[in-house]
């Protein structure tokens, strides 16, 4: 590993967690970001257990107060006002959760990296490469060209190394688009809660309340981009309309929004198809790995890069950096990811039928099974749906 340059392209979560798993097992790792630290990343900013987790790998397991507010229950309201209340259950690595902004998460994250071992170099835009013999060249724009053996594309959706590898666009109906802003002068009725609206006015878009330190809160809403572009309405005016709806209104009363209303693209990990290839791996978003349901990509970010590290030391061992010995990363990321993946992809529809949602938040209030395991869903942990968990929303109870 010492006589191997990666090059990574986009400091995220993704790139980040590569760079810090590479670095410490003494890879020459160069981490290329367009933008400067500290700088802003358009999410919900919600960090689930399994997120908390990976930070722990990562080294990064305490993270102060006055930066991530503590999280340990869902708070849920149905189309028909039926709502859910209930602690994310301990078996999820111990049920705690967190809502950092990515302003603060990802400069930690890259600092960590920067200690391991890796240089980070700000404000290099990389508009292409191509292959050389023995490696590939990076094409900056007002900047050097850069060697390396392999490279990581962890820039994000739209990415511009997928697009230089020939991967494909992500179909509309395979994505969806997000809106968040920020608000400040907050008193959530459930400060410990990650809370989420299905309002029946709104669907299929859904929307959410995530508390911040200081008093602070993510307030967003998200929509598959087909379905966006069916509506013909824009997704600052479905924001507007959230706000005003009654549940969300009386959460906000008295608190005044910062900043603009922004947006982002996220693609769905159930077309995550193209992520290894001769001497490059896709990670994050720039693969895909997003969870269609939710929306939640920070964990599967930092997880592909747990698994692109011990890929590329797989292929390095075997003197294979092409695309069938980098193919351990594929292999990794399947089988942890695509069941999820493929779960949350179906379940977008049963979420989008307001008595089908209904009745199974009534179920799960009478139901522990079922309660359970719907916090496995809404955490991101679902990989299949029990008999017991249909049979409870089918008969009510």
């Amino acid at each position: 590993m010492k006589s191997l340059h990666v090059a990574i392209v986009g400091a995220g979560p993704a790139g980040s967690s590569a760079a810090t798993f590479l670095a410490q097992q003494g890879a020459r790792v160069t981490l290329l970001e367009r933008g400067r630290f500290p700088r802003d990343k358009i999410c919900g900013d919600g960090c689930t257990p399994r997120t908390l987790w990976m930070l722990e790998r990562l080294g990064l397991g305490t993270l102060p107060s006055t930066e991530a507010a503590p999280v340990d229950a869902i708070y849920a309201i149905s189309p028909g006002g039926v709502v859910l209340d209930m602690a994310i259950p301990t078996r999820l690595f111990g049920g705690k959760a967190c809502v950092i902004p990515r302003q603060v998460l990802d400069e930690r994250l890259v600092q960590r990296a920067v200690q391991s071992g890796a240089e980070l170099r700000e404000g290099v835009r990389v508009e292409g490469l191509e292959r050389e013999a023995n490696g590939i060249v990076l094409r900056c724009r007002d900047g050097e060209d850069l060697r390396a053996d392999i490279v990581l594309g962890c820039d994000g959706s739209p990415s511009v190394v997928r697009r230089a590898l020939g991967a494909p666009d992500f179909p509309d109906h395979e994505g969806a688009f997000a809106v968040r802003a920020y608000y400040e002068n907050v008193r959530l009725t459930r400060p410990r809660s990650m809370a989420f609206y299905w309002e029946k006015d709104l669907l299929p878009a859904y929307g959410w309340i995530f508390p911040l330190p200081d008093g602070r809160a993510n307030v967003g809403l998200g929509l598959r981009a087909d379905q966006l572009a069916a509506s013909g309405v824009k997704l600052p005016e479905l924001m507007e309309r959230f706000c005003a709806s009654p549940h969300v209104a009386a959460e906000l009363t008295g608190a005044r929004r910062v900043g603009k209303v922004k947006g982002h693209h996220l693609p769905f990990g159930s077309f995550a198809r193209h992520t290894h290839f001769d001497r490059a791996l896709l990670l994050g978003d720039a693969a895909g790995f997003v969870n269609p349901l939710t929306g939640e990509g920070i964990e599967f970010a930092l997880e592909s890069g747990a698994f692109a590290a011990e890929a590329v030391a797989e292929a390095v061992a075997a003197g294979d950096l092409s695309e069938r010995g980098l193919g351990g990363y594929a292999r990794r990321w399947q089988t942890r990811f695509r069941t999820a993946f493929q779960l949350n992809r179906r379940l977008m529809f049963a979420f989008e039928r307001p008595r089908l949602l209904d009745r199974t938040f009534r179920a799960a209030i009478r139901n522990e099974h079922v309660r359970d395991e719907l916090a496995d869903v809404i955490s991101g942990e679902a990989s299949r749906i029990s008999w017991r968990f249909l049979a409870g929303v089918a008969l009510g109870r």
